[in-house]
């Protein structure tokens, strides 16, 4: 639960995830905007496999009187298999005229072509997942400003992929 109450306020929520087996995460977020001018961005991401589920459940408020309120709400899931699940519901409550709020959500799988793409270069399959599914992440790995923080993210990411490499599906 987040609320904006100063006039020009700026929120970035993120979160990345990887999820393997009997993973469940689920993420809340509460983005209130409760004054004018402020600014709220959310993205999470999710990659799942092996019946691995995720959820995500957010919701931007825009109270009266918060005009020129810029909110942004994007959740996504990349599932490695047709055992896995992404339920999302984002939504938008808005009470002011002069706003720019979007949300959205959506599931995929690992694109093939780009696979095929990466392996006819020479790039191992597993090599080749673990590459698309990092700049799947990325997106949420970004919103990170402190870049020592991003780092640690990215290695830890990187270290989930080298463990479930070999276990990879589809």
């Amino acid at each position: 639960v987040l609320e904006l109450a100063g006039a020009h306020a700026r929120a970035r929520v993120a979160g990345a995830a990887g999820g393997d087996g009997d993973f469940h995460h689920d993420d809340t977020v509460f983005v209130t905007h409760a004054a004018e001018g402020c600014e709220s961005r959310q993205v999470f991401k999710k990659v799942l496999k092996n019946g691995a589920a995720g959820v995500f459940q957010g919701k931007i408020l825009v109270k009266p009187g918060a005009q020129k309120t810029d909110g942004y709400q994007i959740s996504q899931s990349l599932l490695l298999d047709d055992d896995s699940q992404f339920l999302a519901k984002p939504e938008l409550e808005i009470y002011a005229d002069d706003v720019k709020c979007s949300h959205g959500s959506t599931s995929g799988a690992i694109d093939e072509t780009a696979l095929f793409y990466l392996q006819s270069r020479g790039v191992p399959r597993a090599a080749a997942q673990g590459l698309l599914v990092l700049a799947f992440l990325a997106e949420a790995i970004e919103e990170v400003e402190d870049e020592a923080i991003a780092d640690d993210i990215r290695g830890r990411l990187e270290g989930w992929l080298a463990r479930h490499a070999g276990k990879a599906t589809s």
